[in-house]
C-alpha cells in the first residue's frame, strides 16, 4: 500500500531544508527530520 506523507513547513523551515541540501549537512538533516518528520511518520505508520 502506498501512503502519502505531507509535512507542512514554514518559509523558514523550507529555507533550512534547502540549506541542508546545498551544504550536504548530514547532522542538520538528521536534526531537521527528527524535529519535523518523526511525529508525522509515526502517525502515518500507525494508521493516523
Amino acid at each position: 500500500m502506498i501512503k502519502a506523507l505531507v509535512i507542512p513547513l514554514t518559509e523558514k523551515e523550507l529555507q533550512e531544508v534547502y540549506r541542508v541540501l546545498i551544504d550536504r549537512d548530514k547532522d542538520g538533516a538528521w536534526e531537521f527530520l527528527n524535529e519535523h518528520a518523526r511525529a508525522p511518520l509515526l502517525k502515518a505508520m500507525t494508521g493516523g
